[in-house]
């Protein structure tokens, strides 16, 4: 298996009456345990299985909500997240299957680390110290490129021949993606397009949500609380515990130790919406999982840095990586997809202040940054808020479409 390459697809047909789990008559505490394909399985609507594989050997699964011929949409999830995400609201409240229902052809990605569907390596397995050597850097520069070069092969296949043959115009089109991310997915995107140029012409729009960038004096915790996160991080390393969060350990540990799960809530991720609900992405057990050391690391030289550098290694590993002895920083200036960018009021990590100034270092790119309406809103809000339909998910397809309408109006909040 190659670089984009697949082992295949496997296409599931499965009907709320027939097979599988019925959301509507599963009980919520239920549902805080199923995965992707469980609420894919619970719901009346078609979806398939892709097997991509990386070109240094991970294995990752993408699902798909298929529309033959329609506009591709991909959904790419932020750190410690999977596709879970786009799917756990719910069928009339969730990102995925809003899109589905608007004739969108859906695919979910699952980046490396992802409990269950990005576990796989040809060559490792993920109790091995070498299979959690990434960052979002990998994310972007293997993870991505082969998702989507894997969307255009498929969707490609599929594609109805006109009468006058296939155009160049028709084939650049199916060769683009309408790409949505979360959180770090946004690094993740950065990475793609600086280290594969190609990609700026294959991304018609990214739309992202809660984005981090540069993270120096723009964000709303202060160094007590990275240097605790970096001593739990090292402690788990010494103990060979190479995943930081294992699926479900968020939820066992806000259960006995609920005020302390509260504080940082409120510290990393921000006051939500409803704070009554602040610790509801805690009680699911696939929503929130994963990261790797390296992960956590790269996320803190950015914030130390004020730059957005690739992962440093330290002098000597840098000499024989990047031929220098300090990271490099990624070229964004030459980034061409158009980006709007989401941000939430009393979000920790995205802060407005944050998004502005990604704004500010990518004016060519950034065609709207808006504010989601409501005076407290913060980052894992975009995916679980109970009001996430009308204040993000209905805006997201509504700039969307006034986008490909070319009417998307350039609006700075």
């Amino acid at each position: 298996m190659g670089g984009s390459g697949c082992i295949g697809a496997i296409k599931v047909m499965l009907i709320v009456c027939g097979i599988g789990r019925n959301a509507h008559s599963s009980p919520p505490e239920s549902r805080y345990k199923w995965t992707t394909m469980d609420w894919l399985q619970a719901q009346n609507v078609s979806h398939e299985v892709h097997n991509v594989t990386t070109a240094d050997g991970y294995q990752l699964q993408v699902q798909r909500l298929p529309r033959l011929g329609a506009k591709p949409v991909l959904l790419v999830h932020g750190l410690l997240g999977s596709s879970l995400g786009w799917v756990c609201m719910g069928p009339e409240r969730s990102l995925a299957f809003q899109l589905h229902h608007r004739e969108y052809d859906v695919w979910l990605a699952n980046l490396r680390g992802v409990a269950p569907y990005g576990r796989q390596h040809i060559d490792l397995t993920d109790v091995m110290v070498e299979f959690w050597r990434f960052s979002f850097h990998e994310h972007g520069a293997y993870d991505l490129p082969a998702i989507i070069d894997h969307m255009a092969k498929v969707t490609g296949g599929e594609q109805l021949p006109s009468e006058g043959g296939p155009g160049q115009y028709e084939e650049q089109i199916h060769h683009q993606v309408l790409l949505i991310g979360h959180s770090q997915a946004f690094n993740a995107f950065l990475v793609l397009c600086a280290v594969h140029p190609r990609f700026n012409q294959r991304i018609q729009l990214i739309q992202a949500l809660a984005p981090l960038a540069r993270l120096h004096r723009q964000v709303r915790f202060d160094s007590f609380q990275v240097r605790h996160l970096m001593k739990f991080i090292k402690k788990r390393q010494k103990a060979n515990k190479f995943e930081i969060f294992p699926p479900g350990y968020f939820r066992k540990v806000c259960q006995a130790k609920r005020d302390l799960c509260e504080y940082y809530a409120k510290q990393l991720v921000g006051s939500a919406q409803n704070n009554k609900k602040l610790l509801e992405a805690f009680n699911y057990e696939y929503l929130l999982q994963g990261g790797s050391p390296r992960e956590i690391k790269h996320l803190q030289q950015i914030w130390k840095s004020g730059d957005f550098i690739s992962y440093d290694f330290g002098t000597a590993e840098n000499l024989q990586v990047y031929h220098s002895v300090e990271a490099l920083s990624y070229n964004i200036s030459q980034i061409t997809v158009p980006i709007v960018l989401y941000f939430g009021e009393t979000d920790a990590i995205a802060t407005p202040e944050g998004v502005h100034a990604i704004y500010a270092r990518m004016l060519k790119s950034v065609k709207s940054v808006r504010r989601i309406n409501s005076k407290k809103f913060n980052h894992l809000d975009f995916l679980i808020s109970g009001d996430v339909k009308s204040l993000v998910n209905d805006k997201l397809i509504e700039h969307m479409e006034q986008f490909l309408d070319g009417r998307l109006p350039y609006v700075i909040e």
